[in-house]
């Protein structure tokens, strides 16, 4: 069985509009990456970037394929692939994303499956669900208060 994360949060924002902060660029850069191409369909790339450090050209990437593009409701992306600046490639990871209105918001639930074991992997699966922890927490300051990432 494939290890995995999951994280929910609640987010005093409708199902469309945290849909958004996943898929929109303008969105994405605002509270969880610093670069991100996305193609917002079925089938489109969904890639996002984080540089290492201020002084580095070097980073962090994730590149995937949404496999379900049902806005307000889910996203999936498949064939997650992780590229670290030492090298590593992790692969055979999958996202999902749920959104539900509840209580004049939405109730947030990420998955993060494939989770592999072994070198490469020990220090991202470490830090998987307090990376999620963080970024849904970014995610609810963007929406209820637009705080934007520092530098942004």
């Amino acid at each position: 069985m494939d290890a995995f994360v999951s994280r929910e949060i609640f987010v005093r924002a409708g199902p469309e509009r945290v849909f958004d902060a996943f898929t929109d660029i303008h969105d994405v850069l605002a509270w969880f990456a610093d670069g991100a191409v996305i193609g917002r369909h079925e089938g489109g790339n969904w890639g996002l970037g984080w540089y290492a450090d201020e002084e580095s050209e070097e980073g962090y990437q994730v590149l995937g394929r949404i496999d379900v593009y049902e806005p307000g409701i889910r996203l999936i992306v498949r064939d997650l692939a992780f590229s670290t600046p030492e090298g590593d490639d992790l692969k055979g990871m999958s996202l999902s994303v749920g959104f539900v209105a509840e209580d004049g918001g939405t109730r947030v639930t990420v998955r993060q499956e494939g989770l592999g074991a072994g070198p490469g992997w020990d220090g991202y699966v470490a830090g998987i669900g307090p990376g999620w922890d963080r970024s849904l927490a970014d995610l609810r300051r963007w929406l209820e208060d637009g705080t934007k990432l520092p530098g942004r």
